[in-house]
């Protein structure tokens, strides 16, 4: 029995979504100073939709705010509408409402909302500090690298902060986050370098390599990227235990450029390895330090590419389309897993050959597999 199968599809047959009509900046007013909780939070879902004229209705959204204090779903949104502020004259107003959201009486995702709207505005009022330097110590995993990606470019000016929550946090509890603010507040003073060196590697006697280990760890590598603290990470990143190993690479991964002395471990480490976890983390720690194409263990890649689980081989082709000129030879291999894989894992594949040699892949130009002998 044969289906026929519609040439086209009749989209009036499709059901319908209806089209968010955008709010004026008065009706927007309107809704943010209401006295109900329920149409001021309606409101605030408005400022944040595409193409709403937000920057009429800034102040509207701080007294929003401000009237909304125990309502975390309104503190969230209007988080994120005050980190989308475009004209600068209202930025300065955006940025110290920011900082209210980011003390530690607020809700995890309002906090880091906020922290992700002070790194859109590229600023950190003195009032943020205590609260985002606590942020780095967080056990919320996000919440760390947005409060980090806030931090760092300021980090000299909050180093009393943040060494104040590195303090406050015991070793037990630090953080790659926290310890690598804690690395960039010294900034370039050898003074300050010395004087956290000193402390890490004072804290760290006698603690257990994860968490403590691995943070102080990547606390020397960004002070010293020259010293043994990197090559020291990626030989952990060999370690047997995945938590600690995943630690270790993460570290590393964060570094980029100024990592390149781990790159041997890490090629190592990618070698010793069957774990598809750990390999798209060591391969996606590589892509950052820009490892070069001689450094990069080709065979090893193109043995994984031909029999490792769907995830080892989309974390190795990254690799290959590092140097896709270099490594056009790879295609190969690359067309001979295609013609095996699964439907999501040949999209992968189709394009690493287009990147390596600049065709597409299809079934009728896919080589056949080898086939299997008993």
């Amino acid at each position: 029995m044969s289906v026929e199968i519609p040439d086209a599809v009749d989209a009036s047959a499709l059901p319908q979504i209806p089209k968010i009509e955008l709010w004026s900046p008065e009706r927007m007013r309107e809704g943010l100073l209401s006295d109900d909780p329920a149409l001021r939070v309606h409101a605030l879902a408005m400022t944040i939709q595409p193409d709403a004229e937000l920057d009429q209705v800034v102040s509207s959204v701080i007294t929003c705010i401000d009237s909304s204090r125990s309502d975390a779903t309104a503190c969230q949104l209007g988080a994120v509408a005050l980190g989308m502020v475009k004209r600068e004259s209202e930025k300065p107003a955006a940025v110290d409402c920011l900082a209210t959201l980011i003390t530690a009486d607020n809700a995890p995702a309002v906090r880091t909302f906020a922290a992700h709207g002070l790194a859109q505005h590229a600023r950190v009022p003195a009032p943020a500090w205590p609260g985002l330097a606590q942020m780095l110590f967080n056990d919320d995993g996000p919440m760390r690298q947005v409060a980090l990606r806030a931090a760092t470019p300021f980090a000299v000016v909050g180093a009393a902060f943040i060494a104040q929550a590195a303090a406050g946090a015991t070793p037990t509890k630090w953080t790659n986050e926290g310890l690598a603010a804690l690395a960039l507040s010294a900034g370039n003073s050898s003074d300050g370098k010395q004087r956290v060196e000193a402390y890490v590697l004072r804290s760290l006697q006698g603690q257990p390599l994860l968490p403590c280990g691995i943070a102080g760890y990547s606390a020397l590598a960004r002070l010293n990227p020259d010293g043994v603290a990197p090559i020291a990470l990626a030989k952990i990143a060999a370690a047997d235990d995945d938590a600690t190993a995943l630690a270790a690479i993460s570290a590393l991964a964060q570094m980029g450029e100024t990592g390149k002395s781990a790159i041997p471990g890490l090629i190592e480490a990618l070698r010793q390895t069957g774990n598809g976890e750990r390999e798209e983390a060591i391969c996606r720690a590589l892509l950052p330090m820009k490892v070069r194409s001689g450094d990069i263990p080709l065979p090893h890649i193109l043995k994984r590419i031909e029999i490792g689980a769907d995830r080892a081989v989309a974390a190795h082709c990254l690799l290959l389309c590092l140097h896709a000129k270099a490594f056009a030879s790879a295609s190969k291999a690359v067309a001979v897993r295609y013609a095996v894989a699964g439907e999501a894992l040949q999209r992968v594949l189709d394009e690493v050959h287009y990147q390596l040699v600049g065709k597409r892949l299809t079934p009728a130009t896919a080589p056949a597999a080898a086939p299997k002998t008993n």
